[in-house]
């Protein structure tokens, strides 16, 4: 990373508050019904939904993949049509960063943090409103996640778990479970709140049906052997989602991986003693949004800085690393997965030559 783009990330993410009222003031000069009626209650106002675009910006730039800010504004355009919003405000609001970013910053900031604005400009000119479904009912185990998220949908968290259940005890691995039930059911459930179709309540009581189906699922792994390859698993700071990461974690001790599994959300703290308490082979992190970069680099770069994690491989596992597939090296790591058949692909490769 160069020392122009962590310069301006760094102002971006510091004054993220100031620039985003920046932009929204001059949203308001330009476009004044976009500010007052632009975003649905509920949803969050021109300020804040401003400042989460800046902060999504810094990470883009920290790392000069535009590419993470695009996917971003992407979603938003979906998200954002299905609530009623004009479809003047998002090219608008970008507009608005631009010409406030463009005032405000350094030159050389300046024009880094504009490139990336105007690329995210261009993309939302061409990003679709629709996303297609996510699950189908005729792949493998299809009719059985159809099912699930159906029973997930209409409350029934019950039938739900005792429809996964009856399937592992008819012989359905808890591999399948893991790749064509929860994942696409969740990834629906996504998809359907993108587009409005259920709400926040509807996605949340999901997640925790599908937490009740992981314990499940949890004691019908094998107990790894004494002498098996031994996995550090963690969620970086601020980052709240835990159900791909324990996902990921039950597929490498499925691997024959011991894992040691410290959850979600885990400060760049005491790292040296978690690593003096136990042989360490493998330290696999999650991040799940672009906006836990940042905090994915802090925890690498402090665990460089200690003589038992110097050498050490580090596999990186979240949504940035599918739409920026060399992302993880950028970061300092040395692999990374989008799903968690290819965790365990690059979990093995990594630990093979160290054994």
């Amino acid at each position: 990373m160069t020392a122009p783009r962590q310069f301006a990330a760094r102002l971006l993410r510091n004054s993220s508050r100031a620039y985003a009222a920046a932009a929204v003031e001059q949203l308001g000069r330009k476009h004044a019904d976009l500010v007052q009626h632009g975003l649905p209650a509920g949803f969050a106002d021109p300020l804040d939904d401003t400042q989460v675009r800046i902060l999504h910006l810094a990470e883009s730039v920290a790392v000069d993949r535009p590419a993470l800010l695009e996917h971003a504004v992407a979603w938003y355009k979906v998200v954002l049509h299905h609530r009623g919003v004009s479809p003047d405000y998002l090219p608008a609001n970008l507009d608005a960063i631009a010409a406030a970013l463009q005032r405000e910053l350094p030159a050389d900031a300046a024009a880094i943090a504009v490139r990336h604005v105007l690329a995210a400009r261009e993309r939302v000119r061409a990003a679709p409103i629709e996303v297609a479904p996510l699950l189908s009912r005729t792949a493998p185990h299809g009719e059985l996640a159809a099912r699930f998220l159906l029973a997930v949908l209409e409350g029934r968290a019950d039938d739900a778990v005792d429809l996964v259940r009856s399937a592992v005890r008819a012989g359905v691995s808890v591999a399948d479970v893991h790749d064509h039930v929860l994942t696409p059911a969740q990834r629906e459930a996504g998809r359907m709140w993108s587009m409005g179709e259920i709400t926040i309540a509807d996605e949340h009581y999901g997640s925790a049906v599908v937490d009740r189906v992981l314990w499940l699922l949890q004691e019908q792994l094998p107990r790894p052997a004494a002498d098996a390859p031994r996995v550090l698993t963690f969620g970086v700071g601020g980052n709240l989602h835990e159900l791909g990461l324990r996902l990921v974690a039950q597929r490498l001790q499925l691997a024959g991986f011991a894992v040691h599994h410290l959850g979600a959300n885990m400060p760049a703290v005491e790292f040296d003693l978690v690593l003096a308490q136990q042989r360490t082979d493998l330290i696999a992190i999650a991040a799940t949004l672009t906006l836990h970069l940042h905090a994915a680099a802090q925890a690498i770069a402090q665990l460089r800085a200690l003589p038992a994690a110097r050498d050490l491989p580090i596999v990186l596992g979240g949504e940035p690393f599918r739409v920026v597939p060399d992302l993880h090296a950028v970061l300092g790591a040395d692999g990374s997965a989008a799903d968690a058949a290819a965790a365990v692909d690059v979990a093995r490769r990594l630990v093979a030559p160290r054994q």
